[in-house]
């Protein structure tokens, strides 16, 4: 009796130290996160659909959102101490008046290397430079 209860207490410890550790984006998804900074300047918003903003998939690691004219989606990356890398993705092809922020909204998404959640701010960043800063609606 001593041993199996050497064995279950073992056993028990033994899966508390190995469980999984939580992953970094555990609380991004359900949130619309709206663009309101880019490149050091805010980001005039309309309070519509048609504001450029993120909305992530955290079991698919899958992004949609809007570039403030086309829909868009594609995949990220989160990895370990706050890097994250977005995937190129897709967005629809229509033309609009914006279409210079949409664009510049796409490369400086594609130069995000890590990123920072404070409150409801997420920050994403290129080394230490902030290039886009996202609010949680």
């Amino acid at each position: 009796m001593k041993n199996l209860f050497i064995i279950l207490f073992t056993a028990a410890v033994s899966g508390i130290s190995c469980s999984h550790k939580l992953s970094p984006d555990q609380y991004w998804s359900d949130h619309r996160r709206v663009v309101t900074e880019m490149k050091q300047a805010p980001v005039q918003l309309s309070g519509t659909n048609r504001d450029a903003y993120l909305e992530f998939n955290t079991e698919e690691k899958r992004f949609t959102g809007n570039g403030g004219c086309n829909r868009l989606s594609g995949n990220y990356m989160p990895g370990k101490k706050n890097s994250i890398r977005f995937s190129e993705g897709i967005s629809t092809k229509m033309s609009c008046a914006d279409i210079a922020f949409e664009t510049l909204f796409l490369a400086e998404l594609n130069k995000v290397n890590r990123y920072e959640v404070t409150g409801n701010l997420m920050l994403l960043k290129d080394g230490n430079e902030v290039l886009l800063i996202l609010e949680r609606k």
